[in-house]
């Protein structure tokens, strides 16, 4: 019974590790393997050998051991081959950098500056102004209030006017807006502190790949797993409730990658947020808020929250005034207009 329930614990420990190496070769990168870690793992291993053979205790349990310890040597295979895959990614963005700036010559690049970027192999890093951005955000932070709704993504996040929008659906909830324009998905682990950690936020709502979608080469693969890292990442480091919102786009990658992302959510106890129809929307942006908002409120979604969602997007417009109109005479009452957007 003892060598039964070892074999169970064995093998419970071990089938994680087929899936860990399946996940690797697919990221072709290194950036998520530790290295000390798979050896020390490996350490244990043999030392559990080394006690069977010690005690000459050669029955199936060994085997279990063998086993296990075969799956997670190819880790280390693995490790050094992503490694390759790293620095030849590297080159290739030195190389593309230089053309790009004119200078042909094999000049020494700044390969701290590579790596934080992990650039896409022949593709140039799009985003320049992040750092400015980490300013503003880093300065803002001193000020805001923990516990508070913060969205996180890239360029259709970093165009939403939250302050306006919260004022206009009378949000009352504390929302900021921590959205980096231009990013990529596997650019982003840099930004997490600033963004999300310091915030301590109570709901985060994450909107990734409107920017990895314009990739001709983009992996469906490669980008899900890099947003199962990032989520690995958040639900570790705060306890906020997370909600994924897909690709906001009717490119036929997008609903690939937003499928994937539904499956994620229901995988890693995400929320997923159905933004579909956003685009036939006479008036995305206000559609899009107005399907977000009812997930930032404290209190759960109710029959109102339903009936109300969409009535600011689809409601009918009266005639605004046209610019240069005079303004009423101060004391004389005049019915509510909306902007045409």
């Amino acid at each position: 019974m003892a060598e039964l329930l070892e074999s169970t614990m064995l093998i419970c420990f071990g089938l994680s590790w087929p899936m860990n190496l399946a996940k690797n070769i697919k990221a072709k990168s290194a950036r998520n393997m530790s290295l000390q870690f798979i050896l020390l793992i490996i350490t244990g291993y043999i030392a559990g050998i080394s006690a069977k053979i010690y005690n000459h205790r050669f029955n199936y349990v060994l085997v279990v051991y063998l086993l296990n310890l075969i799956v997670v040597s190819a880790n280390v295979v693995v490790y050094f081959i992503n490694c390759r895959y790293d620095r030849q990614a590297k080159e290739a963005n030195a190389k593309l950098a230089r053309q790009i700036s004119g200078n042909t010559e094999n000049t020494s690049v700044d390969t701290a500056a590579l790596d934080a970027q992990n650039s896409t192999p022949f593709k140039p890093s799009i985003h320049s102004q992040g750092e400015d951005e980490m300013e503003t955000y880093r300065e803002m932070n001193s000020i805001t209030e923990a516990g508070g709704v913060v969205l996180f993504g890239s360029n259709t996040f970093a165009a939403l006017p939250v302050g306006e929008l919260a004022q206009a659906f009378r949000i009352t909830e504390p929302i900021y807006n921590r959205s980096i324009k231009d990013v990529r998905i596997d650019q982003i682990e840099s930004y997490l502190k600033v963004c999300l950690y310091d915030l301590n936020p109570r709901k985060i709502f994450v909107n990734m790949g409107d920017v990895d979608i314009l990739d001709e080469n983009a992996d469906v693969d490669n980008f899900i797993s890099k947003y199962e890292w990032l989520l690995y990442m958040v639900h570790t480091k705060t306890k906020a409730s997370i909600y994924i919102v897909p690709i906001v786009s009717n490119s036929p990658i997008a609903f690939k990658m937003n499928q994937r992302l539904k499956a994620l959510a229901s995988q890693t106890g995400c929320k997923y947020i159905d933004v579909s129809g956003v685009l036939e929307s006479k008036r995305p942006t206000l559609r899009l808020f107005e399907m977000l908002k009812v997930h930032m409120r404290n209190h759960p979604i109710n029959f109102a929250d339903a009936m109300e969602a969409g009535a600011l997007s689809n409601r009918k417009l009266e005639d605004a005034p046209s610019d240069g109109q005079a303004s009423p005479q101060p004391g004389v009452k005049s019915e509510a207009v909306f902007a045409k957007h």
